[in-house]
């Protein structure tokens, strides 16, 4: 099954917001190509708006780097992971892998435990130069135990690479104490909650030292001059963006008691996504669930989650749908 869903499914696969209007987000790109002149090169990296993310989160100007998507950032960042190695800790997103094997960075999985906790003492033993950890993570939906990331970034000895790209669904953030850290770097999106997952924009925080190491090694011009003034736009959008986020939430926690109903078990969420564990075959279902109308993302392969899938919390008329179709499947149909 290719990434991008076929045309006239419903895409629960991608983790993309689907509770922003598009006439919003529209409108934001639609100013933003008003304002900016395509004829000329913009600021290199992304200036003006780092300029304005420090002022958004309360942090110093020098502390923030902007990339073309969260991606960048992490592939960026991987570099570090050359000369002692690297370690993830899983199950996670695939391109942290990807990434370091890009850079030639040989690498170890410390796994989180069967509830998905995150266990400090598991990496107590690990010598390396890059963690990457995702919190809230993907695909277990999760927000890790704060003292327990805390307790990480303390005692590894290496860069810890802390992904919050659902940080606006979670229950807390590190981001403004990454520039007071020797070793963290905290990298965030606009594609998720701020609904630019087309326009691939993402930022990381960290200290003046970090910082500059991923800026000097960041492409000239890697962001349009049109993602980049959306997503300056998009900030001004907060509330819309935040009441989203509500809606989501609200939307999610539903569709768990729902599901509930089910013969399925499904894990908490601090995402705009939901991790389901099938009495079936993960790929099976993916693909029954294709033929009625649904993508999602089977992730049985990954550690500690066998036969489950990834699904993105849609808005509750689609989610009504999806449990139905859900529910047929598990139930038998074919």
């Amino acid at each position: 099954m290719a990434l991008v869903p076929p045309p006239g499914v419903h895409r629960l696969s991608l983790n993309e917001n689907l509770f922003l209007p598009r006439d919003l987000v529209a409108g934001v790109v639609a100013e933003a190509a008003r304002l900016v002149d395509p004829r000329l090169y913009h600021d290199a990296y992304g200036e003006e708006l780092a300029e304005r993310l420090a002022e958004f989160h309360g942090v110093d100007r020098g502390e923030v780097v902007v990339g073309a998507g969260a991606d960048d950032l992490l592939y960026l960042a991987a570099h570090l992971g050359r000369e002692r190695g690297a370690a993830i800790v899983e199950p996670t997103f695939e391109e942290y892998a990807r990434a370091l094997r890009l850079y030639g960075a040989p690498h170890v999985s410390v796994l989180l435990d069967e509830e998905f906790r995150l266990r400090p003492e598991r990496l107590a033993g690990v010598e390396a130069g890059l963690l990457y950890v995702a919190s809230p993570n993907n695909p277990t939906a999760n927000q890790f135990d704060r003292g327990a990331v805390l307790e990480v970034v303390e005692g590894f000895r290496g860069v810890v690479v802390l992904d919050e790209a659902y940080a606006e669904y979670g229950r807390y953030s590190l981001l403004q104490e990454a520039p007071s850290r020797d070793n963290l770097i905290v990298v965030r999106t606009f594609s998720k909650a701020w609904g630019l997952a087309g326009l691939r924009v993402g930022y990381a925080v960290a200290n003046r030292r970090l910082a500059s190491l991923l800026r000097e090694r960041g492409r000239v011009f890697s962001c349009s001059a049109v993602s980049l003034k959306a997503a300056l736009l998009m900030l001004d959008r907060w509330s819309e963006v935040r009441r989203a986020v509500e809606e989501l939430k609200a939307v999610r926690e539903w569709m768990r008691q729902e599901l509930s109903k089910l013969p399925v078990a499904a894990y908490p969420s601090d995402t705009n996504f939901l991790l389901v564990r099938l009495p079936i075959s993960s790929s099976g279902a993916r693909e029954a669930l294709l033929r009625r109308g649904f993508a999602v993302k089977d992730v049985g392969r990954a550690p500690l989650c066998s036969n489950c899938i990834r699904v993105t919390v849609p808005p509750r008329p689609v989610a009504e749908a999806f449990l139905s179709a859900l529910g047929e499947v598990v139930g038998g149909g074919a």
